[in-house]
């Protein structure tokens, strides 16, 4: 199951959810509003690799755009 964060437009509040169907109604956890807005999360990965090998699809979109680590899309 997917978990997304929203942040209540009533308080400021960021909140986690197991969203398991789209028409579900959510609640800030902090003030009960409903007013959510969606927040873009980064995907967590874990790898058994000691040695940055780049992600797919690059920091910037595309395959190796990055440069090297540190320098992800040169600003």
């Amino acid at each position: 199951m997917p978990i997304y964060e929203y942040k209540c437009e009533q308080c400021g509040a960021v909140n986690e959810f197991i969203v398991f169907a789209d028409n579900e109604t959510l609640q800030c956890k902090s003030c009960a509003g409903t007013e959510l807005t969606k927040l873009m999360s980064a995907h967590n990965t874990t790898s058994s690799s000691p040695q940055f090998t780049g992600a797919p699809g690059g920091c910037c979109g595309s395959p190796n755009s990055c440069g090297t680590p540190g320098t992800c899309c040169g600003n």
